[in-house]
This record gives C-alpha cells, sequence and structure tokens, in this order.
C-alpha cells in the first residue's frame, strides 16, 4: 500500500542508504518494528551525522500483526561484517516486534533464549565493535487491535495497576474493584498477558548479567506506557536491584519510553565514533521535572530526561553546556500559561542570538505538539537553527527523539566533520533541514489538524480507525496525502525557504548554507490505521558564500 505526493528515496529497509559522502560509518541496525519511529527518525538521526543506516529487509521485520522473523533477523546480523556499530531491537530479535512481545504465544522463554543468544555470537566476532541493545518492559495495556479490542485495553490495564496496589502494596481498599475488574477479563486473555510479561521480565534480567559481563556495551530497557502503580513497578524495581547487584550502573540505563530509543542509541553511537560528548543544561517553560510526572510515565520527568541523556551519550550540566534542551511542561496554573510560554520562546530566541546550540522538548501534549508554543515558535523562533524538536507521542519518546537528533547533529559538527571537505557535509546537513521539516509539520500539522480529521472522516462512515481494511486504507491514505502535503509545503515555504543551515564549523569559522525549494514529499499509511503516517519531505541546500 502506497499512495505518495511525491517520492522520497531515502532508506526504509536493507542496505538503500547511500553511503555518506566523507566515507563516514556504518551503523546495522535491528528495529523495534517497522514503523516510521523506527526506521526514518533513526534513518535522518543518522543521516544528519553523516552515518549511513542498514536495516534488514523488509520481509524479515515484518508488518503490523504479522511479526518479524526473529531467527532470519539473526542470521542477517551476523552477516552485517562491515558495521562499525550495531544497534539492536531484542523485541525483534525475540518475538518479532513490539506488538508480538505483547502475546505469549508469539515464543516460549526458551525460543526467546536461544534466539538472542546471537548476541553472544556477534560479540565473539566483533569483540570491539559497539554493541548497543534495548528492550522494553511491557506496557499495562494489551494492544489495541481486533474486536472487543478498546474494552480489554481498559480492563488488562486497570487490573495490572489494581493487582499491584493490593497484591503487592496490600491495598485492600480495592480488592472489591481488583475482583469485579478481573471476572469482566477472559481467562485466556489474561493468561497470554501474564506469560508474555513472566517470559519477557526473565529476558531482560539476561540481558542486564549480559550487560554486566560485556557481551553488549549499553543496554536500554525502556518502560513502555505505564503508571505510578502497576505489575511493571515491581518488575523494574527487581531490574533495577538486580544492575546494582551487579554493579552495571554505567551500560544500564532503565527509563519510560520505547518508540525512541532506536534514536537514543544511535546518537550514543555517533558520540563513540566522534570521541564527543556533549554537556546539556536543562530549562523548563513551567513546573520543574523534578516536580512533574508525565502521562503514561512512572518517575519525575527529570529522572528521566537524565536517563536519557545519559543514553544518547551525555552529561547533565549547569556551566558552559555544549547544547541548551529548552522543556516545555505544564504551568503551575492556567492563567500563568500565556506568560511562561512568552517567557519560553523568548529564551529560546536569546539563546538562538547568542550563538548557542538549542534543542526544543515539547512534552506537554500526549501525541501532539503544544500549538500554542508552535504558533509563538512560528513567530519568534528561527527554526532551521534548532538543533533539534520533538514534541511526538508520550514525553519519553519526545524526549529521546529530540535529544538523538540533536546531539548526534551537534557531534557531526562539533567533531568538524572528521576532517572531510565542507562540500562534503551538504548531504548531511540537507538530511538535517529535511528532518527537522518533517518533525515539525509530522507532530503539529498532521497531530493537530489532518489526523482528527481523518479520525473524523473514518468514523463518519463506521470505519475502525485502529484497522482499516485494505480499501479503507487506500481511501484514507488519499484523504491524509491530500491535506498533508499542502501543509508541508506551506511550513516549508513559511520557514525554512530562503533561511540558513548550519553545514559545518571549522574553527572558529561556521559554514552555512541556504534552504532551497521542497523538491518531494513523500507521505503513505505505513500500517493500515490512522495512528502514525509516514512523512518524508526533502529539501534542497544552496551553497552559501562562506560554505
Amino acid at each position: 500500500m502506497l499512495l505518495a505526493c511525491a517520492t522520497l528515496t531515502l532508506p526504509a529497509t536493507a542496505a538503500s542508504a547511500a553511503p555518506p559522502p566523507d566515507g563516514g560509518a556504518e551503523l546495522a541496525i535491528v528495529p523495534l518494528d517497522d514503523r516510521p519511529a523506527n526506521l526514518y527518525f533513526p534513518t535522518m538521526t543518522a543521516a544528519s551525522a553523516g552515518v549511513e543506516t542498514v536495516f534488514p529487509p523488509s520481509d524479515l521485520i515484518g508488518t503490523f500483526t504479522t511479526p518479524g522473523d526473529g531467527d532470519a533477523v539473526g542470521d542477517w546480523l551476523l552477516e552485517q561484517h562491515d558495521a562499525d556499530g550495531y544497534v539492536v531491537s531484542v523485541s525483534m530479535l525475540a518475538y518479532g516486534g513490539l506488538i508480538a512481545s505483547r502475546t505469549g504465544t508469539a515464543a516460549t522463554e526458551a525460543e526467546a533464549r536461544e534466539r538472542i543468544a546471537v548476541l553472544r555470537e556477534l560479540r565473539a566476532e566483533n569483540p570491539g565493535t559497539p554493541i548497543y541493545v534495548y528492550d522494553t518492559i511491557q506496557r499495562l495495556a494489551l494492544s489495541a487491535l481486533g474486536e472487543n479490542a478498546e474494552l480489554y485495553y481498559t480492563l488488562i490495564q486497570r487490573w495490572a495497576i489494581l493487582t499491584d496496589r493490593v497484591e503487592n502494596l496490600g491495598h485492600e481498599e480495592y480488592r472489591a474493584e481488583l475482583e469485579e475488574v478481573r471476572a469482566q477479563i477472559p481467562d485466556e486473555i489474561l493468561e497470554d498477558y501474564v506469560a508474555a510479561r513472566a517470559r519477557n521480565h526473565q529476558v531482560n534480567r539476561l540481558l542486564i548479567e549480559w550487560a554486566a559481563d560485556g557481551v553488549v556495551d549499553h543496554l536500554v530497557l525502556a518502560q513502555d506506557d505505564a503508571a505510578p502503580f502497576g505489575l511493571h513497578r515491581a518488575e523494574r524495581e527487581e531490574l533495577r536491584a538486580l544492575v546494582e547487584e551487579l554493579g552495571a550502573e554505567d551500560t544500564v540505563q532503565i527509563f519510560p519510553g520505547a518508540d525512541e530509543v532506536d534514536a537514543t542509541l544511535v546518537s550514543r553511537f555517533v558520540q563513540q565514533h566522534n570521541g564527543t560528548r556533549p554537556t546539556v543544561a536543562v530549562e523548563y517553560s513551567g513546573i520543574d521535572g523534578s516536580q512533574w510526572t508525565a502521562p503514561f510515565e512512572d518517575t519525575t520527568f527529570d529522572e528521566n530526561i537524565e536517563r536519557h541523556v545519559v543514553a544518547a551519550g551525555g552529561a547533565i550540566a549547569t556551566a558552559e553546556p555544549d547544547i541548551h534542551l529548552l522543556v516545555n511542561t505544564p504551568s503551575a496554573s492556567d492563567g500563568e500559561r500565556a506568560a511562561d510560554l512568552d517567557a519560553f520562546v523568548a529564551r529560546i530566541d536569546e539563546l538562538q542570538e547568542r550563538g548557542e546550540d538549542v534543542i526544543v522538548l515539547d512534552a506537554v501534549e500526549v501525541n501532539r505538539a503544544d500549538h500554542a508554543l508552535i504558533e509563538r515558535l512560528e513567530a519568534k523562533v528561527e527554526l532551521p537553527g534548532l538543533l533539534s524538536y520533538s514534541g511526538w507521542n508520550t514525553a519519553g519518546n519526545a524526549l529521546g527523539i529530540a535529544t538523538g537528533h540533536g546531539f548526534a547533529r551537534w557531534s557531526y559538527l562539533a567533531s568538524g566533520t572528521r576532517g572531510s571537505g565542507v562540500p562534503a557535509a551538504l548531504e548531511p546537513a540537507q538530511a538535517h533541514a529535511s528532518y527537522l521539516l518533517h518533525r515539525f509539520v509530522l507532530d503539529d500539522r498532521w497531530k493537530n489538524d489532518v489526523q482528527p480529521a481523518a479520525y473524523a472522516e473514518a468514523r463518519s462512515h463506521g470505519w475502525n480507525v485502529f484497522g482499516l481494511s485494505e480499501d479503507q486504507a487506500v481511501t484514507m491514505e488519499g484523504f491524509v496525502a491530500e491535506r498533508l502535503a499542502p501543509l508541508t509545503a506551506d511550513f516549508h515555504a513559511d520557514h525554512f525557504a530562503g533561511h540558513e543551515v548550519v553545514v559545518a564549523r571549522r574553527g572558529a569559522q561556521t559554514h552555512t548554507a541556504t534552504i532551497g525549494e521542497l523538491t518531494s514529499t513523500h507521505i503513505a499509511l505505513p500500517w493500515p490505521r490512522l495512528f502514525e503516517t509516514e512523512l518524508e519531505p526533502e529539501v534542497a541546500l544552496v551553497r552559501g558564500t562562506n560554505g
């Protein structure tokens, strides 16, 4: 299924990426699944830093409810002898992807252990090559698929929260509600859910042991959608205790998130390859991160920020940072919101005027940008001058996407593009500008304008927005492309065309190029649902007089 306003030939499957012009590094990635967050986002994060990415062929990684072939993916991984580094999703390797990992039928624990043993082979064959691995701590809910999906999604989530409160924490006042909820869940659904949790937890324990033993160089265990209470809480605490027991604190990170980790670990590879480590100062628009726990998360946001920063290869600092991370958080009261946003955007503008590197993390809203912030950024800030922006999905997802892209781009510029000439730096700069345009349009125009309209259109026909038929998907893909393409073109014309983007830094001199036309825009629905869309704009660059 593919409908596009124009085709953008950027990598989405194995070995389709063109080598970077400066002969840079090659990174082999086993993605979480085949959604844009796990193919396009890490590809563009790497491309903005001059790194080539290769992925397993699309027929090996599956799609939507069709799981990938973990055994074949493992064989492919061992064939990537020329890679300078590896980023590996254990959910894909062991179970066939994120959705499959939530079912007990995807693999037994013994089968999962056998499949991920390929990581030990990979280490033995590549003793000096960085291997970065991640898995998820299973979320509270089921995947929203099939008949009665929304009902069981809610019931399982509530059962997991109540079970933790009653059985683990002794909150007996919730027992009656727990029994009422349990009675509404069919035995086979609950048994599968519990079996998947138990299996995944044992696999995560094994991964921590391997991280401590040096089988993998860095491990991220990302807590998929959660809450302060739930079965994940005890699992997470047990995993953290094991990390401490084995002395693996420097090689294991546990934090809320999931879909962003590919991009996070791409940044870590870039830092390792370039010998860089950005220091990061954090500022908030509203509530301090130490006082705020974001929706679907179970730790305060300052802790999530610090853990993501470390996983991406950086460090938190307060004085003379390399990067300023400006974080949009809720205000203390609605009456303070406008003033908070005005001051926040003024601060971004001030930092840009001083020549500082800035990342904007838009963490307030779930599944979309804060449009009030976007309006102010459009009016006051030089958008192509930012290192990165994200307001995608959960706060943790947006955090990893923004820091992954921004840190990788900063490393490329800070390392002097590893001795290559300025002309060779044009392609990474083009990728950076194209991806930055994508981020603003996807997170704001798609999420705030086109997606709600698409939901309304589909529902007006009685269609399930999370499970479209083939014909329905074709119709809705056309609906989306017809509306999103002109919004992309308008955003480019208003905020990118004719603006400068940094290409390279050589000592005290900064070389720039001018952003030219929007040469193509690819739009398609990757899965037969309306939760996400592929959006891949490509802009041209014109060499500047100092470049």
